[in-house]
């Protein structure tokens, strides 16, 4: 039987009294178990352009879990490490939002599609 002990999601910033706060944006790793500690929120990856135009879109994890990469609006795959949260990559090359992410099951490499109508394979360490 499979079960799900984390989720990933992608938040946009919250809005307090109409301000636009970009600083509580990124991607969070929440424990979903049950009896979970009251704080579930596991992690928070930062370090993305985020604005009310550029969000993250879409986020995948690498098979090994040593990596997490999302795809934005702002035309560039970020990856970070999952253990120190930094930003190990900041891909380019998209001229439209990245809506995908995979990372190859066994090799060292990430697709990215885009609404630019292209998929591009490079090889990540």
């Amino acid at each position: 039987m499979f079960s799900i002990v984390t989720l990933t999601i992608l938040t946009v910033g919250g809005c307090r009294r109409g301000q636009w706060r970009p600083e509580e944006s990124g991607l969070r790793v929440w424990d979903v178990r049950p009896f979970a500690p009251k704080e579930r929120c596991v992690k928070i990856f930062q370090g993305n352009v985020h604005n009310f135009e550029k969000n993250l879109l879409r986020c995948s994890w690498s098979p090994d879990g040593s990596k997490i990469a999302a795809g934005s609006a702002d035309r560039f795959v970020y990856v970070w490490d999952t253990t120190s949260r930094r930003i190990l990559y900041k891909l380019a090359g998209h001229a439209g939002s990245i809506n995908e992410v995979a990372f190859h099951p066994d090799e060292p490499i990430i697709l990215s599609a885009s609404s630019d109508k292209r998929l591009y394979m490079g090889e990540i360490q």
